[in-house]
């Protein structure tokens, strides 16, 4: 009874050990979820400004590089084949008269 009693005092005196890292963890944790989600977002706006029709965009034009996907992983798992579609972007040539940087 004795031996309780010492251990619940000492837990009253002393009160339980927290760890002091962990507030700062979430904090970090926090803030790399808010910086992603705002990174995700700017993708999202220049996509859009890309994108908008008869917009100021740079000169150029969008091809689709496409290829069939084999359904076959790395590690030998079979999966349904898919058609594969990858935008890329090709900037119209410049004048041949203006200045390069």
């Amino acid at each position: 009874m004795r031996r309780l009693f010492l251990v619940a005092a000492g837990l009253a005196l002393c009160g339980c050990r927290t760890d002091p890292g962990r507030a700062d963890r979430r904090g970090v944790d926090e803030g790399y979820l808010l910086g992603s989600a705002d990174a995700v977002k700017q993708l999202y706006w220049a996509k859009q400004a890309l994108e908008a029709p008869g917009g100021s965009g740079p000169e150029g034009r969008i091809e689709y590089y496409t290829w069939e996907d084999s359904g076959t992983t790395r590690d030998g798992r079979r999966l349904a084949p898919e058609t594969v579609a990858v935008p890329i972007f090709i900037p119209a040539p410049a004048p041949s008269g203006a200045k390069s940087p």
